[in-house]
């Protein structure tokens, strides 16, 4: 299928053009109006790890800086033809052009010096770009910034210059002396001398022309005024036209052996040209990645997982939380996929998501997903979407649609993705449902991959009972008939025709009919679908509730068996360090005794009281080593209420309830599990100060209480304000700051929504004065 009608159905050409507004030059815009479709996984994944480290080196130094590069390739196609020279303004596109390569090449050596693990491959293009200082400074020493030869460019063009100049003015001189004493005789209506043609001339009456000797060499456009050149003033014109001719010979002397130093270097600048290029078109990859917190998605050679995908067109309009993000996973249990539901349920708007991303992805670029996704590669990408009537082919939208799919049937294989929208609609629904069936069973087969959307109910049971082919829909409000956008794998959707009629106050009479009419087999599969919708939709509540609460619990574990992990290190590092203190002092005495034993053997004068003396302090230093006190373990059966430890560890709690051998406890505000022989009993003081120590140990460290969102952008703040949120409430905090400043307003206004829509807030409120006032929201967890 033709890759730009592919591009023009997925609209791919708003996203070129986000593109475009971050390119630099005509280089990368070669680069971006030929931009290459990867189907070899190796070459794809280098140029998506180029893109990364350019859109990692924006957030590290503001990225690559490409500022005032030219695209010189049709200035040196230029100098390959014979004779040809550089005019002075593109020498000035040259010697930008030789400033930015050197400025690039300086930038990416640094990197590759400095940050050789975070950024390889970028260096390593940048590394053959060619520099040339003394190049630079032959044009620029030539050519002055308005693109004109200097006089200094050579001894001879200043001196024909510096002659003209004199004798220009001896010109202007006479001209003035001659057109006053025509003035006076009223032969001329102005005091100026121009020039006509090359040639300084005096503006004469046209009705005095014969009385003004010279040649005439225009007139106005009236007819009033002649432009004449007095006989007097020929032969200064006639040296000042010959100094020109001499000047421009001289000027083009210069330009063509500046221009041969340029030819010199030819085969460097045309690999600069291909090097800047790419660069031009990776950053400007890598900022519009920024722009839409793009990421390089996961390999893989079946299967394709989006998850959380947002639809790129819609994120350049929208702010992320207003766009329903797109969840699908295809390849590994089905291959295709069939999309039932109302109108404007936006099933046209996911067919164009996984198509649009995958066009991206395969161009080359980061897309607008989330961490987990993972993409494969296709070497055709199929789509039928829209109506294609053919006027000049007298072909119906039907007959459009069947040529369209003929195509497709033509050249799909293994490695194909197929996305149809409303397949066989424009016929009758008993013969397109068997014509889609048939199609759908003869892609599958050949293992490519399809998602197709229709409004035909028989397709539903078709899924439902075909292996490799799935139904699914797009989540809808069952109470106001309106979509959530939200994709569900394995439920067909339902029409809604009879409710969303009677939304619209259609006759009771009719709809009882329309009713009456319905196929009851096919009335009776709404409803089940309806129940099961609902039922979905209620186990997708619970299960979010539980998932929020099993993280918080988890968290909470995690935090406690840290703490608890580090205190028994602690412990042991305590004891190990009082050993060899005591070992080091007992080792001092005995060499004191040793010694004092030698000298009385040698017969030495001392004296006992000093030796006692020594005595009794080193005795004072080992009694001083204490042994880590030990808790008091209590003797008696345990029973609920009492204070129980967990057997070699330092965990104390509560019994809360006894059944057999099985023990629950409290800990710290955590229920735990034990068996009875696990436990020792403790007293009840000892299990409030081991909790208290670890209660505070494990609320405070490592726990801010504040979180500053000045300079963020409100469509990226939920997911840090709800880990924020997360941590603190797992770590035991009451209340917490969320910094937003105040500003426009926009940013507290989003802070506030989110806290609105958090379980974990028990209420919040704008800071005081001495708590930073309206920039400062304060939240009770």
């Amino acid at each position: 299928m033709d890759q730009v009608l592919v591009k023009d159905k997925l609209e791919f050409n708003i996203i070129a053009d986000r593109v475009r507004h971050y390119i630099t030059s005509g280089l990368g815009e070669k680069k971006l109006e030929n931009i290459e479709f990867y189907i070899d996984a190796s070459e794809l994944e280098r140029e998506l790890d180029k893109v990364w480290e350019a859109k990692e080196l924006i957030h590290f130094d503001g990225g690559i800086d490409l500022t005032g590069l030219k695209d010189i390739s049709g200035v040196l196609k230029k100098l390959k033809v014979e004779g040809h020279y550089v005019s002075p303004m593109e020498f000035l596109w040259v010697l930008e052009f030789l400033r930015v390569s050197r400025k690039i090449k300086q930038y990416f050596s640094s990197k590759s010096r400095d940050d050789e693990d975070k950024f390889r491959l970028l260096p390593k293009l940048a590394q053959p770009l060619f520099s040339d200082k003394i190049l630079e400074h032959n044009i620029d020493i030539t050519i002055d910034e308005t693109g004109n030869v200097k006089d200094s460019a050579s001894a001879e063009l200043r001196r024909i210059r510096k002659e003209i100049n004199q004798k220009e003015e001896s010109l202007r001189k006479t001209l003035s002396k001659i057109l006053k004493s025509y003035s006076e005789k009223e032969y001329s209506q102005e005091d100026i001398v121009t020039q006509r043609d090359g040639r300084m001339v005096i503006p004469v009456k046209a009705e005095n022309k014969r009385s003004v000797p010279g040649i005439i060499h225009s007139t106005s456009s009236s007819g009033a005024t002649v432009f004449i050149e007095p006989g007097e003033t020929i032969d200064l014109n006639n040296d000042i036209a010959e100094l020109g001719f001499k000047e421009k010979r001289e000027v083009e002397k210069i330009l063509r052996e500046l221009s041969k130093q340029v030819l010199d270097n030819l085969d460097n600048l045309e690999i600069n040209c291909e090097i800047l290029g790419e660069l031009d078109f990776l950053n400007a990859k890598a900022r519009y990645a920024s722009e839409s917190m793009s990421i390089k998605p996961f390999f893989n050679e079946k299967v394709t997982y989006l998850f959380k995908a947002y639809h790129p067109v819609l994120l350049i309009n929208h702010k992320k939380n207003e766009i329903v993000p797109l969840d699908l996973k295809m390849g590994d249990e089905f291959n295709t996929l069939i999309v039932t539901g109302p109108n404007a349920g936006g099933k046209t708007v996911a067919l164009k998501t996984v198509g649009l991303l995958q066009l991206m992805f395969q161009s080359g670029m980061l897309v607008p997903v989330a961490e987990r996704t993972t993409m494969r590669l296709y070497d055709k990408i199929f789509i039928n979407i829209g109506d294609e009537q053919s006027i000049e082919n007298d072909l119906s939208t039907f007959s459009s649609h069947l040529r369209s799919l003929k195509d497709i049937i033509d050249n799909a294989d293994d490695k194909s993705l197929i996305l149809i929208d409303e397949i066989c609609s424009g016929t009758d629904p008993n013969l397109g449902s068997a014509l889609s069936a048939a199609i759908l069973k003869n892609f599958s087969d050949r293992n490519a991959i399809s998602i197709v959307t229709t409004h035909i109910g028989q397709l539903k049971n078709f899924a439902y009972n075909t292996p490799n082919i799935e139904n699914a829909s797009l989540e809808f409000d069952h109470k106001t008939l309106s979509p959530s956008f939200n994709f569900v794998t394995g439920l067909p959707g339902q029409s809604f025709t009879f409710e969303i009629a009677s939304k619209f106050d259609y006759p009771k009479d009719i709809l009882k009919m329309a009713n009456e009419f319905a196929d009851s087999s096919e009335t009776k599969l709404e409803e089940l679908l309806k129940e099961l919708a609902e039922n979905k939709q209620s186990y997708n509540e619970l299960k979010s509730k539980f998932d929020r609460e099993n993280a918080r619990l988890t968290g909470l574990i995690n935090v406690y068996q840290k703490k608890n992990d580090e205190l028994e290190h602690e412990t042991k590092e305590i004891i190990k360090k009082s050993k060899q203190e005591a070992k080091h002092i007992l080792d001092e005495a005995n060499k004191l005794i040793e010694n004092t034993i030698k000298e009385i053997r040698e017969n030495k004068d001392f004296s006992p009281k000093e030796v006692k003396e020594q005595f009794r302090t080193k005795s004072e230093e080992i009694s001083g080593i204490q042994e880590p006190e030990k808790e008091v373990v209590i003797e008696g059966e345990i029973e609920v209420g009492d204070g129980v430890r967990l057997k070699d560890t330092n965990t104390t709690g509560f019994v809360l309830e006894i059944s057999g051998n099985n023990v629950q406890i409290n800990a710290n505000g955590l229920t735990l599990k034990a068996k009875l022989s696990d436990l020792e009993k403790v007293s009840r003081k000892e299990v409030k100060e081991t909790n208290r120590y670890s209660e505070r140990d494990i609320s405070m460290e490592g726990i801010k209480t504040s979180l500053d969102l000045r300079g963020m952008y409100t469509d990226e703040v939920e997911n840090y304000i709800e880990k924020f949120l997360s941590d603190a409430y797992a770590g035991g905090m009451k209340e917490v700051n969320i910094i937003h400043g105040k500003g426009s307003g926009k940013l507290r206004n989003e802070v506030t929504r989110i806290l609105k829509s958090n379980p974990i807030v028990k209420s919040s409120r704008l800071g005081g004065i001495r708590e930073g006032d309206s920039g400062v929201t304060i939240v009770e967890l």
